[in-house]
């Protein structure tokens, strides 16, 4: 099988730098553009299942997609971003100003520390995977495009291409790049990034 993996367009917030994870900010133009250049590489790609965040963003993302494939799209809670509670909407200079502790204790500990009113890294990560884990499991032999956002993006391919959620950081997802990992018989193959 095959996981085709494409972030979301560009949004204001993320035009600007601010923390956006349950925030649900429509695409800018520039970010429609991105996604209908993702739909064109794609385009004659036969795909057999679309998955992809409820936000808007990703719906929207889908949506330029799945115009060259008429398929039901499939939105899920399970494939959000990292809910950044209170963080929302801020830059990182602005969260270290207004949540100076908080801000800290996150720094230290990026992977348990539960943001403000939000969840944590590692949380986020269990959440992502059980899902991709109860799609492959059910997609045996199939293309799955998942149109969602960085974080989710990164934990998928920390879990099925690097060594878990230690490796979380090791990958750049640029808006409505296209990522690809192969899966056969339990092993996996990254075959594009950033596409």
């Amino acid at each position: 099988m095959e996981l085709i993996l494409v972030r979301h367009g560009e949004t204001q917030l993320n035009y600007e730098k601010k923390f956006c994870g349950w925030s649900n900010p429509d695409l800018t133009a520039e970010g429609l553009l991105q996604a209908k250049a993702a739909g064109d590489k794609l385009k004659h790609q036969p795909i057999h299942q679309i998955f992809c965040s409820d936000l808007s963003r990703t719906m929207q993302t889908a949506e330029q997609i799945n115009h060259h494939h008429q398929l039901e799209i499939k939105p899920s809670k399970n494939l959000r971003e990292m809910n950044f509670g209170l963080w929302e909407g801020l830059t990182y200079t602005e969260i270290q100003k207004q949540y100076p502790a908080e801000a800290a204790t996150w720094g230290k500990d990026w992977l348990e520390y539960p943001v403000p009113e939000g969840e944590s890294l590692q949380f986020m990560y269990e959440r992502i995977i059980q899902y991709i884990e109860e799609i492959v499991n059910c997609n045996t032999g199939k293309r799955i495009l998942i149109v969602s956002h960085a974080g989710c993006i990164r934990a998928i391919l920390a879990h099925y291409i690097g060594r878990g959620i230690q490796d979380y950081w090791r990958y750049k997802i640029e808006h409505c790049g296209i990522a690809k990992i192969e899966i056969l018989d339990n092993y996996t193959v990254l075959s594009a990034l950033n596409q």
